[in-house]
């Protein structure tokens, strides 16, 4: 080898660790396949140009120096390839141009037109070039000064600093490049390696680039690369030492690709065995450690990894799960902390069975197992519990509780020199713990004890973070309203977020007892709202007086209350007491309840104790609020409703009926000669008589009737669900009631009582109340001391009007009573408004072609308004919805004609309109509904309806669907001849439309 064979030789040596770092570097992208291309291409050139050089194979040097060239060309074009990827996105990149032209420049190489004589001359390896050469440096050339040019154009563009300085090596290697081959080609250079000399300054210069320019995007693999290559570099050097040691001693021929040969076997060997040991190991481990071998594995994987498992939960079962398999043994848990405390509780247990032994296991705060744990942080068997001095101060129960157990060894968990938890094992299901098996329990505990802190302090700052959440949202709870009950639900729903409640509820002082005044759930309680509870011997009793918090942990175990038994037997375990104290003064608790023992922890507690005191007084509040709203709905003189909550529960059941359906009936009664009374006793004794008077009528009325004081000598009673003839029994019942109350004193006290039902005698709120105190009036004008019912305004009406006929005529006062229902209808949307008229008119107009009688026509008049009146019952929000409706939605619609056909039956003059309503929206084919008629089984007024309806639906603004025009709802008509419409009606009614509906319509009425 000679000193010209040097340089490519180091150019050679200076790709390799740039090859190898971006190699490693994965995923490979694009733009780093192509540079590891031009890496490979660069490295061989310089590698054969070595090989060319040092003239260890005589005879070959015309091939190599061919092969030298064809690579030089690779290499050229690769590089184009890697520089073209860094153009801009649209601009033309010439790679095919670029690999179509080494085949001509391989062909000339080849059959010798661009290199000349090689030889030997002084000790040199010398070469020459033909004519050729200009033929392969054409393209070449002109890829160079393509890429300078499109870089030239983007320096100036770019305002990217890490594009221009990848640029700006990118233009530096291409020109070095240009420039050293330029100077290669001339005679005078044939004997200097002048273009390797370039391409070893580009591999400097491309390495700089890579690491500190992000040339291309590696992973930081340099150092291992430089550590495996410097112990490669090492090896051969120890190989080659040895043998010249050996051909020193030995006198052997020392043949110089012998020892080539020589290096690259012992380096495959050393990798072959390097490759071997590991399946070696693994074979034997496999051969010792039987089917436990695949769970030390994992468990070793696991380690390895824990670091990106980010939930302590996680952590903690598989690292229970896989290492109780690892060394066999029968159960295992994991310790920590308890806030507040100190005490170390189990958290996570395997297998994972909540009765099993381990699942209850508690370290008290100050336990000698603790206190060796974090002074001398290393494992504690269950042997050094009976031998060292330390454990003489364990309690008999904490030594049993141990033994009981089976516990064979307490493993601490440090990080940062601090006990973060403890590793509590069993006994192993044969045999006894080896020095393996302490072994790789220590290891594993040291390597998670960081990652498993990390994760156990983040969960319990998603605790905190989560308790401040509850706060916040009871707060806000809390704050929302006054009624304690209606919020209580939502409050405890929010505390479950944090907290295992099963059952709570607020109970407070009322006088000399306690209340019940909300709770969580009425189903299985143990309590019910309004109840009275003995204030002694209670749970609630001893937190009022101690002002503290008292904790039942476990029911089964013994029972400190009377109240205790009482949820014990509903399968509560453990109960928590805790005081509301509102300005100082303990004003009841809060009760909080849940099926299993020793539910509630440290940490549980201050959190409950926190929130009782955000609830102490808003409850004081909310008992303020109840006392005044009751003051206001209350009358003080007697203890009844008064007038304010008559006019409400009035309201309540109009609307109550008029959706589910049904009558109700509103009695008003007013004191015979009271003015006399009074004026004779004086006020206190007439005041005395009211209140005899109320306490009366409360005891007198059923259970769900509603007794008010209406003013001065008035009262009321509002009897729900119930006809006039049966309230008339009650009030009767009430008033003689009050006569024989009242009858020993010296003037004797009666009552007059007026009834009235609706709707029968009265539609709205003011209707009913005043046909109740026509009907009182009446009885007292009639003598007094008697119970009169309303004659019923319907009724008067029909026998007023002119028509005699009670199931076929609706006289004209009755219609405007009609027209008014429909126009509250049609009110309760905007894409209604004005339908019923719509109808009525298009209806009139085909029963006047049809040429139905007066009577009919009226008839056919009164249905035509009412036919939707069913839909006062339906929400507005599912009239109004735009969008399609749901199951539910659809057949509560579907109930209109029905709900209509039952309030038009309930009024004597309605009668005959009942079929016309109930039956509008059945189909010809019988698939309508509510009844699915068919054909002329639909009563004639419905299918008349029918085509009206559909027609001004078809023809309006509606929520759902947009407008037609007249001629497209006339097709539409035609379309549902025969499966949705009477054929012979919607002849009549197409052959009317050609004549004008208006006209019709107007004389109809007439």
């Amino acid at each position: 080898m000679n000193v010209y064979a040097i340089a490519p030789l180091i150019a050679t040596i200076a790709y390799i660790p740039l090859l190898i770092t971006t190699a490693g570097s994965r995923p490979w992208q694009r733009r780093h396949l192509l540079f590891i291309l031009f890496l490979v291409s660069a490295t061989s050139w310089s590698f054969i140009t070595f090989l060319l050089r040092s003239d260890w194979y005589p005879g070959t040097g015309s091939a190599l120096f061919k092969i030298s060239v064809i690579l030089f060309c690779v290499t050229v074009v690769q590089f184009h390839c890697f520089a073209s990827s860094f153009y801009p996105q649209g601009q033309r990149r010439w790679l095919t141009f670029a690999y179509v032209s080494l085949i001509p420049i391989c062909i000339l190489v080849a059959l010798g037109y661009v290199t000349g004589r090689v030889y030997v001359e002084s000790g040199y390896v010398r070469s020459s070039y033909r004519l050729g050469i200009v033929l392969v440096a054409l393209p070449l050339l002109v890829l160079a000064v393509r890429n300078l040019f499109v870089f030239g154009k983007m320096l100036k563009n770019t305002n990217n600093p890490v594009l221009h300085n990848q640029l700006l090596t990118l233009t530096l290697c291409i020109s070095i490049l240009l420039v050293f081959t330029i100077l290669s080609i001339p005679s005078w250079a044939k004997e200097f390696p002048i273009a390797h000399y370039g391409n070893l300054l580009n591999a400097f210069i491309l390495s700089y680039a890579v690491i500190r320019h992000q040339l291309v995007d590696i992973k930081i693999v340099i150092r291992r690369g430089t550590a495996w290559f410097s112990l490669g570099i090492v090896g051969a050097l120890s190989f080659w030492l040895v043998f010249i040691f050996l051909h020193s001693i030995f006198k052997f021929q020392l043949d110089m690709a012998a020892s080539l040969i020589a290096t690259i076997l012992a380096i495959g060997s050393a990798i072959f065995i390097y490759k071997l040991k590991g399946q070696l190991f693994e074979l034997m481990n496999r051969a010792f450690q039987g089917s436990s071998y695949d769970y030390h594995q994992r468990l070793n994987d696991f380690t390895g990894k824990i670091h990106n498992i980010f939930s302590l939960k996680e952590q903690g079962g598989e690292l229970l799960g896989l290492l109780t398999k690892a060394i066999n043994v029968k159960q295992a848990s994991l310790l920590f902390p308890e806030t507040g405390s100190g005490d170390y509780t189990t958290q996570f247990v395997e297998p994972k069975d909540k009765e099993g032994r381990l699942a209850n296991l508690r370290l008290r705060a100050g336990n000698p197992v603790i206190r060796y744990m974090e002074r001398e942080r290393k494992t504690l068997t269950r042997e050094n519990l009976t031998i060292l001095p330390a454990f003489l101060g364990l309690w008999p129960r904490e030594k049993e509780d141990i033994e009981s157990k089976e516990i064979s060894m307490f493993v601490p968990l440090i990080s940062r020199d601090r006990l973060i938890a403890i590793l509590v094992l069993g006994n192993k299901h044969a045999g006894r713990f080896s020095l393996e098996d302490l072994g790789i329990v220590e290891d594993v505990t040291s390597r998670v004890a960081v990652s498993i802190e990390k994760e156990y302090l983040r969960e319990q700052l998603r605790e905190r973070e989560e308790e401040l959440s509850v706060i916040n949202n009871s707060s806000f709870i809390l704050s929302s309203s006054l009624d304690i009950q209606e919020i209580f639900g939502s409050f405890i729903e929010e505390l479950k977020k944090v907290i295992d409640i099963e059952w709570a509820a607020i109970v407070l002082l009322d006088e000399n007892d306690l209340c019940c005044v909300a709770l969580s759930s009425a189903e299985g309680s143990a309590y019910q709202v309004g109840e009275r509870i003995p204030l002694e011997e209670s749970g609630t009793g001893w937190v009022i007086n101690q002002k503290k918090v008292f904790v039942e942990s476990d029911l089964s175990q013994g029972r400190y209350f009377k109240t205790g038994e009482n949820f014990y037997q509903r399968g509560l375990h453990t109960v928590v007491y805790l005081p509301l104290i509102a300005k100082g003064a303990a004003i009841g608790s809060l009760i909080i309840t849940s099926k299993r023992a020793n539910a509630y922890n440290q940490r549980h507690i201050k959190l409950l104790e926190q929130l009782t005191s955000q609830i102490a007084m808003p409850l004081e509040n909310t008992l303020l609020y109840a006392k005044a709203e009751k003051k206001a709905r209350i009358d003080e003189l007697t203890s009844l409703l008064n007038r304010r909550s008559l006019d409400e529960m009035i309201d309540n059941e109009i609307s109550r009926h008029s959706r589910y359906g049904g009558v109700f009936s509103l009695a008003i009664l007013d004191l015979d000669s009271f003015k006399v009374y009074n004026d004779t006793f004086g006020h206190p004794a007439g005041d005395k008589l009211l209140r005899q008077v109320g306490t009366v009528i409360k005891s007198a009325i059923r259970t769900a009737d509603r007794a008010f004081r209406y003013g001065g000598d008035e009262f009321a009673i509002l009897l729900p669900q119930t006809t006039i003839d049966a309230g008339l029994q009650v009030t009767e019942r009430v008033r003689r009631t009050i006569a024989e109350e009242t009858s020993s004193s010296d003037i004797p006290v009666t009552i007059s009582i007026g009834l009235a039902s609706w709707p029968d005698d009265g539609i709205s709120h003011t209707d009913i109340i005043a046909a109740a105190d026509v009907t009182l009036y009446r009885a007292k004008r009639s003598g007094g001391n008697q119970s009169c019912q309303a004659s019923g305004a319907l009724v008067n009406l029909q026998m007023s009007g002119a028509a005699t006929d009670i199931d076929n005529s609706i006289d004209i006062k009755i219609l405007e009573v009609i027209r008014a229902l429909a126009e509250t209808v049609d009110a309760r949307s905007y894409y209604t408004f004005n339908h019923s008229k719509r109808v009525t008119d298009y209806a009139l107009a085909l029963g006047k072609a049809l040429k139905l009688d007066s009577t009919e026509m009226c008839r056919l008049e009164a249905c035509a308004l009412l036919h939707d009146i069913g839909k006062i019952g339906i929400s507005d929000l599912i009239i109004n919805k735009s969008s399609e409706l749901t199951a539910e939605e659809w057949e509560l619609i579907k109930s209109h004609p029905k709900l209509g056909s039952e309030i038009a039956g309930r009024i004597p003059q309605l009668s005959c309109c009942v079929n016309g309503i109930l039956h509008h929206h059945e189909r010809y084919d019988g698939t309508g509904y509510p009844e699915t008629l068919k054909g002329d089984k639909i009563p004639l007024e419905a299918r008349i309806l029918a085509i009206a309806d559909a027609y001004v639906a078809m023809t309006s603004e509606r929520s759902y669907s947009g407008t037609m025009n007249h001629k497209h709802a006339i097709e539409e008509l035609q379309k549902g001849v025969g499966a949705q419409f009477d054929p012979y009606l919607v002849e009549q009614f197409i052959t009317i439309d050609k004549i004008g509906f208006q006209d019709d319509s107007n004389k109809a009425r007439r």
